[in-house]
């Protein structure tokens, strides 16, 4: 078996030790003491993570595995965000919400089980439509401009996108995945085209929070193509696990 291929995206030192087979990617000025700094492989992208967060290091990834064997499975995690065959923590709502401590306890087996199996978060099913839970938390026009964009670059089927955006259910934090390299790599170019086509054209600066809109945006798209492609492959054959949250306040046990 080969070895396992599993990237962690951090703009920042974790106060947390991380498993030694975790490759970490620091995106903006963070260069890890051990791992790739996009600052210096990509320097191009390293600071779009204000506009894009983690889909900065996800686009600079997608170049790093031109060679590898397309069915080859390769792991995405956030230092904060795990997709673990046995999630940490305590259940609220939808995500495991585990103190930093706890990290300790997973196990490799618990990132990629026996490397043969594709391992994504849950779906979730929200009270209104993608549309809706979207612009209950941010500017809908956004979100639609964004998706028009997809459109407008030629990734995306304007049918599909009106399917999305009306269901209820969608996959949150879906960048944290185990799947197929082809996969990540043909969904990563459809991404990174759609939201240049955003970027270029009808993107507008928002403060705060607000300011990484095309991130929060592509997240939503990337969750669609990403959905499909397992709608295709078919869903008994892949694990579906809670999203492990690291935070402070966490459960400890």
């Amino acid at each position: 078996m080969a070895a396992p291929l599993y990237f962690c995206i951090s703009h920042q030192q974790p106060e947390w030790p991380l498993p030694d087979f975790l490759t970490v990617v620091g995106s903006g000025s963070y260069v890890p003491p051990q791992g790739l700094a996009l600052s210096q492989l990509c320097p191009e992208l390293a600071f779009q993570n204000e506009h894009l967060g983690e889909f900065a290091a996800m686009f600079a990834i997608r170049r790093m595995l031109v060679d590898v064997p397309p069915n080859h499975l390769v792991g995405v995690c956030h230092y904060r965000r795990f997709v673990l065959t046995q999630p940490l923590g305590q259940l609220r709502g939808f995500n495991c919400y585990a103190h930093p401590s706890l990290l300790a306890r997973a196990r490799p087996e618990h990132f990629f089980g026996d490397a043969s199996r594709i391992i994504v978060p849950l779906r979730v099913s929200f009270p209104g439509s993608v549309l809706r839970q979207y612009a209950a938390v941010a500017e809908a026009r956004d979100l639609l401009m964004y998706f028009g964009a997809a459109i407008d670059a030629g990734v995306v089927d304007q049918n599909d996108v009106a399917d999305f955006l009306s269901q209820n259910c969608w996959m949150p934090a879906c960048t944290a995945a185990y799947i197929p390299a082809g996969w990540f790599c043909s969904l990563m170019d459809k991404v990174e085209a759609a939201t240049r086509q955003f970027m270029q054209t009808v993107h507008i600066e928002r403060p705060g929070r607000q300011k990484r809109n095309a991130g929060f945006a592509a997240e939503r798209f990337y969750s669609m193509l990403l959905q499909q492609k397992l709608d295709e492959y078919g869903w008994d054959d892949v694990i579906t696990v809670p999203m492990t949250m690291l935070t402070d306040d966490g459960a400890r046990d």
